[in-house]
């Protein structure tokens, strides 16, 4: 009888890992079953994989992170001596079919893209006891994302070249009918260079689609997929995205590594969601004047924060040159580090980890409610039912209110005054009295706190609004129901009865 060979039967003196197959233990420094070749697995059943072996070639060296969906690892191919970074989704979501099409999405995605600015993605499989993993290319660098937060502002060369190197990544992405949907800071790794440069690398395809899929605009009612602080407005609308929407978010992107800030200053991401579609970006000069921005720096930014995407760049490495040829005729010179105390700054929506996995973070939101609130919406009620009745076809559309520019206003730096409840319900209001973005009205009200009696009269009144607009007369007569079951005291009671009798009469 062989004894090198352990019997599956007698447990090994310091036995640590197994043979799924024959039920052989071995010793934590051993690797494969020595009777089958198959690769072992820790006894204990734990969920740490360090020093296993998973799909029988990658040995998992050590945790990066862990997130939502699972953990990653930093991994070594056994015959090949490449690492590289192992996504093993976890256990529990093994049945979840979103998060196994979610893992199966970003391989055939990211598989299709060959470009040295985009991370590659090298196997994807399910080993024999249910373990899903995704191994991509091991990027050893940071993220944008933690970059600027430790740094504040980058270099204008600097961001230049950041832009110029994501957007010819993007636009390889975009030449074979992929589009990201979530570009953000975090997205966005950063390897340093033996010259001290940046190479930078797009990582998480999870989320993009090809730009003609209409099967997912959304995951659910109400949700809308990517990170809100650096969605498009036609994202957020729920409307076709193509490449024009990564566009709009390395934009974002590129005004956030210039000043530190994001363009629409608010108090909450949602809040900075419906500014997308109703104001227009603040300038660089207004959100950061601690350098002279020229005029064609600001004019390529507002081309690619243009919200109408016909009025954007319309490919990636178009934008990516214009942004690098507009910085380098200005000094490389740093803005400031913006004082939060400023202006009012878009809370980051997501904690980053090392891993590039992320976890939710609440949202903040200001809430201040009164009376005065209440008949400031009734009162614009009144305005938008008058001036249907006096002659306009209902589910037509009316341009939304917009704000003035305020670029005309650079010079200046006045503080951004505090939005109060009445003035988000009232841009949700103009939205939702416009066809073409009632629907996004509805999406934003879905998330909006409802903790009095005037907050929930203020989204029914949005709700009928959008019902009108969007020709839905049900849906608008359970609002006014609504209405006039919460505030019966109201002092424009009789206008809501009034417009229940004639408009919910049937």
């Amino acid at each position: 009888m062989d004894v090198s060979r352990p019997n599956p039967r007698t447990p090994h003196p310091s036995a640590e890992k197994v043979c799924p197959r024959c039920g052989a233990q071995y010793p934590a420094i051993a690797r494969f079953c020595e009777t089958d070749g198959t690769a072992l697995r820790f006894a204990a059943g734990g969920n740490d994989l360090e020093g296993s072996i998973v799909g029988d070639r990658y040995l998992i060296l050590k945790k990066l992170g862990e997130g939502g969906m699972g953990r990653v690892y930093l991994a070594e191919h056994v015959k090949m001596g490449r690492k590289s970074a192992l996504k093993v989704l976890h256990p529990g979501m093994v049945k979840d079919l979103n998060a196994i099409t979610r893992f199966n999405r970003e391989a055939a995605n990211a598989s299709r893209i060959s470009h040295p600015n985009v991370a590659a993605v090298y196997d994807f499989g399910e080993t024999t006891d249910g373990l899903i993993y995704l191994a991509m290319e091991y990027v050893d660098g940071e993220s944008l994302g933690n970059v600027i937060e430790r740094n504040g502002p980058l270099s204008a060369r600097r961001a230049a070249e950041i832009v110029r190197q994501t957007a010819d990544g993007l636009a390889v992405a975009h030449e074979v009918g992929l589009v990201h949907r979530d570009l953000k800071p975090d997205n966005v790794l950063l390897v340093l260079t033996r010259d001290g440069g940046d190479l930078v690398k797009v990582v998480d395809f999870g989320i993009a689609k090809a730009a003609d899929d209409e099967s997912e605009k959304m995951t659910k009612t109400g949700h809308v997929i990517g990170t809100p602080d650096y969605m498009s407005p036609e994202q957020f609308a729920g409307d076709t995205v193509d490449g024009r929407s990564d566009i709009y978010s390395l934009g974002l992107v590129a005004f956030n590594m210039l000043t530190g800030r994001l363009p629409f200053l608010s108090g909450s991401a949602r809040e900075s969601l419906i500014m997308r579609l109703t104001d227009t970006p603040l300038s660089l000069q207004r959100v950061n004047p601690s350098v002279e921005w020229p005029k064609d720096v600001q004019e390529v930014i507002g081309k690619a924060l243009a919200r109408d995407p016909n009025e954007r760049y319309q490919s990636a490495s178009e934008f990516g040159r214009a942004f690098y040829e507009a910085v380098s005729k200005m000094p490389d010179t740093t803005a400031h580090r913006p004082s939060p105390s400023d202006v009012r700054i878009v809370p980051p929506t997501r904690v980053v980890r090392h891993s590039g996995e992320v976890a939710p973070q609440e949202d903040r939101y200001v809430s201040t409610v009164g009376l005065l609130a209440t008949l400031v919406v009734i009162l614009t009620l009144a305005t938008v039912v008058a001036n249907r009745d006096s002659g306009k076809p209902r589910g037509t559309s009316r341009p939304a209110t917009r704000v003035a520019n305020l670029d005309s206003a650079a010079a200046t730096t006045t503080v951004t005054p505090a939005v109060s409840d009445s003035d988000q319900f009232a841009r949700l209001d103009s939205l939702a009295n416009d066809s073409t973005t009632a629907s996004a009205a509805l999406t934003a009200l879905a998330s909006v706190p409802r903790t009095s009696d005037e907050n929930r009269v203020r989204a029914a009144l949005v709700r009928f609004a959008a019902g009108l607009s969007l020709g839905d007369k049900k849906a608008a007569c359970d609002a006014l129901k609504e209405v006039r079951t919460i505030a019966p005291r109201t002092t424009k009671a009789a206008l809501v009865a009034g417009k229940l009798t004639d408009l919910c009469a049937n």
